[in-house]
């Protein structure tokens, strides 16, 4: 980050902290004023106590309350003339009006300008380079530009060269350093800071997602020991670049679940998940809304096609076509094979347990169709949880979710030579809640069910690096896709410093052009389980639905700076 010279911004701040005391003392110094100027008006009349245009409302009618019309604010510190609401007495005018009226919203509003002066400084110095040394003095004095305030790409030249020559140096730092994506694009800028800018938004832009809500449910059979279930998800995402992104998943599941006879409270289970995916995007809100249902009336006949109704299975074949057209070919579809393996062990009224899970996913994506990719992403899962209570229980967890992915250009089927970005993903998720549920019935049969609500807290870390088409990168993002750190998948090491002399290359590719981003959400997950079970011939069977939502929206957002010049060191700067 940039730095400054003979400056101190938390003094700055001090600073305004004295205006609003001061401000806080005005108004009762001058209501005591004006019962001495109001008592002297009483004194001396019917003589005129004062030409002052300030008390003039004192002096013409002492005492008189202003029934009508608004009580003046004066020019005199600065506030443009305006009206206080009446009705008030001539005293409580002065008090309220003329003098205090206006040093009071003075005062505060200067404070409030010094740290909205200091925010902006703040955030320049965050995003310039380490080596840069910044004028904070000229950053204060300059107003905070609108940094949305931008000519449009088709301006024309002129008009933006123009723009440009207009501003401030101070205002040009702050476009250029918190806006630099936005100034890549404009031309007509000197070509100096087109090259400064084209090379800060190249790290800067990372797309992640905004907020999102996801609507789940799925039925799973038990037979003894083993389990069969399938559902359905249906997931709408905004992203930083403010497009929106619906997804429908179908997925299933095959596993067993053995619980030990001794009532001890001991479980393990292990499942083989399939799961598609296809993602739609779209420009806006609207749009996405406006084709929502259609999504949901694609999925709906999307079961219906594979069920075994044979009406239904004619319905979809009929209206399936119409409604896929009008929503178009998805962006991006995905498939997925995974594994998980799950135990807990009841502890008195406390259940601890842990989940390990793996994935391996192909994912095709056409947001580019000029350049198509095939994602293949291999991550792992690891849950620990904590359950306390019996009826009413208490859920404590977390999940840390570790991800490699290798995306290749998809036109070049030569795979050593067409992988285009190596992306390292970390997700950790923290899971607070409680659960409501129970059963009611016996050995032989019976029913049972559960309501779980929580909050959730989750930080997603992802490095992605793109790799060249020369022979160089290509060799050295095959060598270390074949044997990745271990510590890759629990946590992407973050470039921040340049790596050493005799690093590898894959390791330099990550610090000179690897975009990096740091993103936390809060958001909250509720679920409903309603099962029933009946044993037959010693062989318990088993029947559960389950249906789930959950949101989150973006809390704090950043990305790793543009290397130093001259140091190296990058820095994560807030996205704004």
């Amino acid at each position: 980050m940039g730095g400054f010279q003979g400056f101190d911004p938390a003094r700055v701040r001090e600073l305004a902290g004295h205006l609003d005391s001061v401000a806080g003392s005005i108004v009762p110094m001058h209501r005591q004023l004006s019962q001495i100027l109001e008592a002297a008006v009483a004194d001396m009349a019917p003589q005129q106590a004062s030409t002052s245009p300030e008390l003039q409302p004192l002096v013409d009618n002492p005492g008189v309350p202003m029934a009508t019309g608004g009580i003046p604010i004066s020019k005199v510190y600065g506030i443009p003339t305006g009206y206080l609401p009446g009705p008030r007495t001539q005293g409580e005018a002065l008090a309220g009006g003329p003098l205090p009226g206006s040093v009071d919203p003075f005062l505060r509003q200067t404070a409030a300008d010094i740290r909205a002066r200091c925010d902006r400084l703040e955030q320049v110095r965050r995003a310039a380079p380490s080596s840069v040394k910044l004028d904070a003095g000229a950053l204060l004095a300059a107003d905070p530009v609108d940094l949305n305030a931008v000519p449009k790409p088709n301006a024309g030249e002129q008009a933006i060269a123009k723009w440009w020559a207009g501003l401030k140096p101070a205002q040009r730092e702050q476009y250029l350093y918190l806006k630099p994506e936005t100034l890549q694009t404009l031309k007509g800028l000197p070509a100096d800071v087109l090259q400064q800018a084209t090379r800060l938004a190249y790290f800067k832009v990372v797309p992640y997602k905004t907020s999102s809500h996801e609507s789940a449910g799925g039925t799973k059979l038990s037979i003894g020991i083993f389990e069969i279930g399938d559902g359905y998800a249906l997931r709408t995402e905004q992203m930083n670049d403010g497009t929106y992104r619906v997804t429908m998943i179908d997925n299933e599941q095959v596993g067993a679940k053995a619980v030990r006879s001794d009532k001890k409270g001991i479980s393990i289970g292990g499942t083989v998940k399939f799961e598609l995916g296809d993602t739609w995007v779209f420009k806006n809100k609207a749009e996405a809304e406006k084709l929502q249902k259609d999504i949901d009336e694609a999925y709906f006949l999307h079961r219906q096609l594979n069920g075994t109704n044979p009406i239904g299975v004619i319905f979809a074949k009929v209206r399936l076509p119409d409604v896929l057209k009008r929503i178009g070919e998805p962006k991006i579809t995905t498939s997925t094979v995974g594994v998980e393996v799950d135990g807990s062990i009841g502890v008195g009224n406390a259940t601890p347990g842990i989940k390990f899970g793996g994935n391996l996913s192909r994912i095709t994506s056409t947001l580019n169709p000029q350049r198509p990719s095939v994602t293949l992403s291999r991550d792992f899962v690891v849950e620990p949880s904590l359950t306390r209570g019996k009826v009413v229980k208490a859920d404590f967890g977390a999940v840390v979710n570790g991800t490699i992915q290798v995306v290749r250009d998809k036109n070049n089927p030569d795979p050593n030579t067409n992988i285009t970005t190596v992306r390292l993903i970390q997700t950790v998720e923290g899971k607070l809640g409680g659960t409501f549920g129970g059963e009611l019935g016996g050995a032989k049969a019976g029913v049972s069910g559960s309501y779980k609500e929580g909050g959730t807290n989750t930080h997603v870390v992802t490095v992605n690096v793109p790799i060249g088409a020369n022979s160089e990168e290509q060799a050295a993002a095959r060598k270390w896709l074949n044997a990745p750190p271990p510590a890759a998948l629990a946590g992407p090491a973050i470039p921040t410093d340049p790596p050493a002399p005799d690093g590898d290359l894959f390791s330099r590719l990550a610090h000179d052009r690897g975009q990096v981003s740091a993103v936390s959400y809060k958001g909250k997950a509720s679920e409903l389980k309603l099962g029933g079970k009946v044993t037959i011939d010693g062989i318990p069977i088993g029947l559960e639905a389950t249906a789930g939502e959950k949101s989150d929206r973006v809390v704090d957002q950043r990305y790793l700076g543009a290397p130093d010049p001259k140091t190296g060191t990058r820095n994560f700067v807030p996205i704004n």
